[in-house]
């Protein structure tokens, strides 16, 4: 009998351990843009871009005045500092050359509420 409570009690344990390791790991905060933490160069070429980062989520095709193919690839990423805030970045290719990196729009996912109205 003292053997079966001793076991039982060590299951409990390793059952509440593996518990808060899978809550612990599930909470990742990004704190920094995953464009800014690594190396973004001009020049990259669009496949590698896109290899590295996966497909955008939107796209818009263009042509220059010089008749230049012009492809903007755009992302959004959840970041979080102090706020939950989405973030859309916009990457510019001519040619399928990486020529500008800019940020369009940074967005509160959760408003505040005025819970007295």
């Amino acid at each position: 009998m003292h053997r079966i409570i001793l076991k039982n009690r060590r299951l409990f344990r390793y059952a509440i351990l593996s518990c808060l390791l899978i809550l612990c790991s599930c909470y990742a905060s990004s704190r920094t843009s995953k464009f800014s933490a690594q190396h973004i160069e001009l020049g990259m070429e669009e496949s590698a871009f896109i290899k590295r980062y996966g497909k955008p989520f939107y796209q818009e095709t263009s042509y220059t005045e010089n008749n230049r193919k012009k492809e903007t690839l755009f992302y959004k990423e959840e970041l979080y500092e102090g706020d939950w805030f989405i973030v859309t970045t916009a990457f510019t290719f001519i040619d399928s050359k990486l020529i500008s990196q800019d940020i369009v729009k940074e967005e509160r996912k959760y408003n505040d509420h005025d819970c007295k109205k």
